[in-house]
């Protein structure tokens, strides 16, 4: 009968300390990887084609499902936008890209909606041939959509688990 009390005592203390010991370590940033496109990147406007010169397209390039994407150039104002990839493993190249291009030109498309300068069209542009500056949501300046070339994608995982996406975009 004591035996058994024994084991029973000693079961209740396991129990309790495996209960109040912590037993994964602190979670810690991940090193910012840099996602490259060669051939001089990929062009924003044109989703198809960026999509058709990728190399290794169906490789996880985010192993995570979610993550926060920031598009700063060129917009005065820099857009924060939520993203989810469509596997549980992460985000492949095709759809990185994808999700890029699409996110940019909703950008461009809200910038339009909520602007009361709006954008010079292309062929009444005389002493700039850039963008003019327009006051919507984003403030963009100085590209239009098709002037802009993704060539790197840089992301980073906090120690809260939250994934940044930032892209290096060329005019």
């Amino acid at each position: 009968m004591s035996t058994l009390v024994l084991v029973l005592v000693g079961i209740a203390i396991a129990w309790w300390w495996v209960a109040k010991t912590r037993v994964s370590r602190t979670p810690t940033a991940m090193m910012a990887t840099r996602i490259h496109f060669p051939d001089g990147g990929v062009r924003i406007a044109d989703v198809d084609k960026a999509v058709q010169g990728l190399r290794n397209p169906e490789e996880i390039v985010i192993p995570f499902d979610h993550a926060t994407l920031m598009i700063e150039y060129p917009l005065s104002n820099p857009a924060t936008i939520g993203i989810q990839s469509s596997l549980s493993q992460g985000f492949t190249r095709v759809e990185l890209v994808r999700t890029v291009c699409e996110e940019y030109a909703n950008v461009y498309e809200a910038e339009e909606a909520t602007a009361d300068t709006k954008t010079i069209p292309k062929e009444e542009r005389t002493i700039l041939r850039h963008r003019n500056r327009t006051d919507g949501v984003y403030g963009i300046w100085g590209h239009d959509l098709d002037d802009l070339v993704l060539t790197a994608i840089r992301w980073t995982r906090a120690p809260d688990g939250n994934v940044t996406i930032e892209l290096h975009v060329q005019s």
